[in-house]
């Protein structure tokens, strides 16, 4: 978790006080002083590159929503340490790649030869990646790299994946 501090002022103490809220949904909100705040964000938050809006809610009566803060999380460059399986037999059905590293981000995606792949996120560390029958069909070395969007972001190093012809069936 990181620890957002938000400076204002109107901040309100207690179980009804004010509130800060990331894209309108509230924060764990502590109280520091009438000019103030500090919350907590996950990643949940900041697992994604992008923008969000930080406001600060005080309740009724009175109250409302601030004027809103943009908050850019920016994506660090990806970097690839290996993938697993190594090698695939040309013509073989689909698979599962996992691509392991570090700074990987919810919104990051593998590419298979430059080209994007169905990606599911499962930690800051490894992905996997649905690799088609297609991009198999024949014998070739298929270069493997996770990409983060901007902003910041970028491609990672390269994984070679082999795909040799099957070994020839002796009669």
């Amino acid at each position: 978790p990181v620890t957002l501090t938000v400076d204002g002022t109107n901040f309100i103490e207690g179980g009804l006080g004010s509130v800060v809220r990331w894209n309108g949904v509230n924060l764990a909100t502590q109280y520091v002083s009438p000019t103030q705040l500090t919350a907590t964000l996950t990643e949940v938050n900041i697992g994604s590159s992008g923008t969000a809006a930080v406001t600060v809610f005080n309740p009724a009566p009175g109250g409302g929503t601030s004027a809103e803060q943009q908050f850019t999380v920016i994506s660090p460059v990806p970097t690839t340490t290996t993938i697993s399986p190594t090698t695939v037999t040309a013509g073989s059905s689909a698979f599962t790649l996992t691509v392991n590293g570090t700074n990987f981000i919810r919104n990051s995606v593998v590419q298979w030869n430059g080209s994007d792949r169905v990606t599911t996120y499962h930690s800051a560390t490894q992905f996997t990646a649905v690799i088609t029958a297609a991009d198999i069909l024949s014998s070739s070395t298929a270069v493997v790299t996770v990409f983060n969007p901007t902003p910041g972001g970028g491609g990672s190093n390269p994984q070679m994946l082999n795909v040799p012809w099957p070994p020839p069936i002796v009669p």
